[in-house]
């Protein structure tokens, strides 16, 4: 039997000509609508986790049934689920789209702005309800990473309507780097001369470093990881990497090649820890590093720990 995904923006019969209301809801609010609510199925395929260092859903799913969609079609971000036997379902297909449904079993729909601005809806209707919980097994995963997408940009768009201090902006040119932090953020530039700056914010505890050194050797997980330790040990007073929750990947960020990390950090005497993230770039001269990392002992750091990753993916070298 042939299944395939379809993600398409056409093959809906709703269309609207009025003018949207703005989406609304808390970033990590996800409303899940159907007749036939699959909670652990949606949790164990759906769901992704942080180590910040317990484990945290980033998702947090609200469910509801299908005669709740008027009630929640202007939230920003909703998965509905069914099959063609479900009304709801059907009637939102167009004839082809019904038609793929049945020949393939399943169908996966994304799109933007269906019922309010700012929103995502993503759609997996099955030909028939026993195939609901096999389509939820076999394109969770795909539909996780476009709700972590989604929240991703969420969050990167209300950080920005607070606001980036051009003041800020041009106090670190001094240090001959580019990045968006407004005025709540304090910069310290005691290690200056060791290449080494400083930047945090409180409320909850935040904080970024920006560190170059002379190495002509791309960088790699191995040397990542002990580099950041190095200089952790130094400067943060003795914060290290709990490395079986740490993951290294290579990467190309600001035209420069390089390895991200992103986990967990932990300090003994602090009795203290939380997730942080790290870029290590080269140029082939030089070794530049731009870290992030969250302590809210407690409390929910996942929406935090994003809000540093759309700081640090705003880092860029400016040379003289």
């Amino acid at each position: 039997m042939k299944n395939t995904v379809l993600i398409l923006l056409m093959l809906l019969v709703v269309v609207t000509c009025a003018r949207l209301t703005r989406s609304v809801g808390k970033s990590n609010d996800v409303i899940v609508i159907a007749r036939q609510i699959e909670e652990d199925k949606v949790y164990e395929n759906i769901q992704l986790y942080n180590y910040v260092p317990q484990e945290e859903g980033i998702f947090n799913f609200i469910f509801v049934g299908d005669t709740a969609i008027e009630a929640y079609k202007n939230h920003h971000a909703i998965l509905l689920y069914g099959s063609l036997e479900d009304e709801y379902i059907y009637d939102m297909l167009s004839k082809d789209a019904r038609a793929a449904t049945k020949k393939d079993t399943f169908t996966l729909f994304k799109l933007s702005n269906l019922w309010a601005d700012g929103q995502l809806t993503v759609i997996l209707a099955a030909r028939d309800e026993s195939h609901i919980a096999r389509g939820i097994e076999k394109y969770g995963q795909l539909i996780a990473q476009v709700l972590e997408e989604h929240y991703y940009q969420r969050v990167k768009k209300n950080y920005y309507l607070t606001g980036v201090s051009s003041k800020m902006k041009d106090r670190l040119k001094r240090y001959g780097m580019k990045l968006d932090i407004n005025e709540a953020w304090l910069i310290d530039s005691t290690h200056q001369d060791a290449n080494f700056i400083y930047m945090h914010t409180h409320f909850p505890d935040r904080s970024i470093f920006f560190y170059k050194e002379t190495r002509r050797t791309k960088p790699d997980g191995q040397f990542a990881l002990a580099k950041r330790d190095s200089l952790t040990k130094l400067y943060y007073n003795g914060d290290y990497i709990l490395k079986e929750l740490t993951t290294a990947e290579t990467i190309e960020f600001a035209n420069l090649k390089g390895v991200r990390l992103r986990g967990v950090w932990q300090n003994d005497s602090l009795i203290a820890g939380g997730p942080f993230l790290s870029y290590f770039l080269s140029d082939g001269a030089t070794l530049y590093i731009i870290d992030g990392m969250v302590f809210n002992p407690g409390e929910r750091k996942t929406d935090y720990f994003t809000k540093i990753e759309v700081i640090l993916n705003s880092f860029n070298l400016i040379r003289s």
